[in-house]
């Protein structure tokens, strides 16, 4: 047994919850076996981490582009091919849809296999499945408030009021009579 599974070898149909029991067996199973030095493997667990959340982000960042295709591709509407009367402009449709470029993407597993279709994905609106997985396009609004004056005049005050507030907490560490509590953590720097 690995410490990790490869990529590509957990199984599809897994859910998030059956993902997480997966991992809390694993880890029971190195833990519990004896072979490692626990402190190491958690060092190089925390490498890894660092090494997967940094390959997450780069594959959103490309994945989003990928994902809008996708679903400007299946979402399209299909036009009937025109007729003698539509080429010769009887029919007043705009005939604009038949210069629209038709963008061509596809979607491909880890392992490159297409065992029984599994891995093509589903496209609903917004939302596009692979297997127990699925994909959100959403949007999301922000606001730019720092032209109003009570806006700029409430977050002047909150800043004051964190100042006095830490200033406080600082003054409270040197009374003796402040409760106090130690917690050892183990903390990993890369």
């Amino acid at each position: 047994m690995g410490l990790i599974k490869p990529i590509g070898t957990l199984e599809k149909t897994l859910s998030k919850t059956g993902i997480v029991r997966l991992a809390a067996d694993h880890a029971k199973q190195i833990i519990d076996s004896g072979q490692y030095d626990l402190l190491k493997t958690y060092v190089e667990m925390k490498r890894y981490e660092v090494y997967i959340k940094t390959i997450i982000a780069q594959l959103k960042n490309h994945s989003v582009a990928q994902a809008q295709e996708l679903r400007a591709i299946t979402q399209q509407p299909t036009v009937a091919p025109l007729g003698p009367a539509a080429e010769a402009g009887e029919s007043g449709v705009s005939d604009s849809f038949a210069n629209l470029p038709v963008p061509t993407t596809s979607a491909t597993s880890l392992d490159d296999t297409d065992d029984d279709g599994a891995d093509n994905p589903i496209v609903r609106q917004n939302t596009i499945n692979y297997n127990s997985g699925s994909v959100q396009i959403t949007k999301r609004t922000t606001y730019d408030f720092t032209q109003d004056a009570e806006w700029q005049r409430l977050t002047t005050e909150i800043a004051s009021l964190k100042l006095q507030l830490k200033q406080r907490e600082e003054y409270l560490k040197t009374q003796e009579d402040t409760p106090a509590f130690t917690q050892e953590n183990v903390s990993v720097r890369l």
